[in-house]
């Protein structure tokens, strides 16, 4: 071992760090998720962010760090996370389209900046895939923002038929359809 330059021991060692970060990204996340989750159950939602950040950055698919990160972002309003919360969710969406959690959460931070078009598909699409009578109602008062009526009505009603006690859809379509 002594023959082995100073120079290719550093670039062993390093590439053995790399290779194990590489191979344990999974578990480092969840580690950084976990430390994000004690952060937020302590108050400090900002640090949480922080932690949900690292989280991603170490591994960009891990859907309960985006998960995470994106209900911290919604929770506390300001533009500019909530912005930055419809980038990662987005980001992951591309490579893991069928994450229904992951889109529900994009669609509420949609519904927060007023763009009723991305948020009342994506509603309607997590309402559809999983028969949530919620996700359905939330499509309806998107589309209704929209000007676009019968397809509210349509998502409400459709809201009743996964769930014919669900009363905010209930509601929604009694005070719609009277109106007309």
């Amino acid at each position: 071992m002594n023959d082995i330059s100073i120079a290719r021991r550093v670039l062993l060692a390093l590439s053995g760090v790399i290779v194990s970060g590489f191979l344990l990204r999974t578990q480092v996340s969840q580690a950084l998720v976990i430390r994000g989750d004690e952060r937020l159950y302590r108050g400090s939602a900002v640090e949480a962010l922080t932690y949900y950040r690292r989280a991603i950055a170490a591994d960009p698919l891990d859907g309960s760090a985006v998960d995470r990160f994106a209900f911290g972002a919604i929770s506390l309003r300001e533009r500019r996370l909530v912005r930055e919360a419809i980038v990662v969710t987005s980001e992951y969406l591309r490579r893991r389209p069928s994450d229904d959690e992951v889109r529900m959460d994009r669609a509420m931070a949609l519904r927060l900046l007023g763009d009723w078009t991305r948020a009342a598909d994506d509603f309607e699409r997590v309402g559809v895939r999983r028969r949530d009578a919620t996700a359905l109602t939330f499509a309806g008062y998107a589309a209704l923002a929209l000007h676009q009526r019968s397809r509210a009505i349509a998502c409400w009603r459709r809201a009743l038929s996964v769930d014919g006690n669900f009363l905010a859809a209930r509601h929604a379509l009694r005070l719609r359809v009277a109106s007309l």
